[in-house]
């Protein structure tokens, strides 16, 4: 497992998720799709991490993930066992969806406007968005 600091911990953590959730989505994101078992989590999250962890904390992010539906729960024997709900392209765009509608009233024309800055955008970019849109419209 890798050891991560506070500053690297996730590349989605300012998008919904703590930085304890957003750990523990990653763990789940990198197992693929291997189910883990909370006694899974409590070593990873005490490999990984300079903390020490509650089980009530864990079963709290946990819950919460559960709660958000980006966990899943299955029962192995009197087990539980907990999965990712999404992929991390489906939890981007869900989440990207979620931005845009809250940001920008869903405009994507709001939303390129405050990303350039007002600023006018090169050919380049402007042809790969018209191919984009006339994709999505057939």
């Amino acid at each position: 497992a890798v050891r991560r600091g506070v500053e690297n911990m996730s590349k989605i953590t300012d998008t919904g998720m703590s930085r304890s959730e957003a750990l523990i989505m990653d763990y789940l994101w990198e197992e693929g799709t291997n189910g883990k078992m909370f006694s899974e989590f409590m070593a990873y999250l005490s490999n990984n991490t300079e903390k020490v962890w509650a089980k009530q904390t864990v079963n709290t992010f946990l819950r919460r993930l559960i709660d958000k539906g980006l966990i899943r729960t299955e029962m192995r024997g009197r087990k539980k066992v907990y999965y990712a709900a999404l992929t991390i392209p489906e939890y981007e765009k869900v989440r990207t969806r979620y931005l845009l509608d809250e940001l920008y009233e869903g405009s994507v024309i709001r939303f390129l406007s405050a990303l350039t800055g007002g600023r006018s955008i090169n050919e380049t970019v402007a042809n790969n968005l018209r191919a984009m849109i006339e994709e999505e419209s057939k």
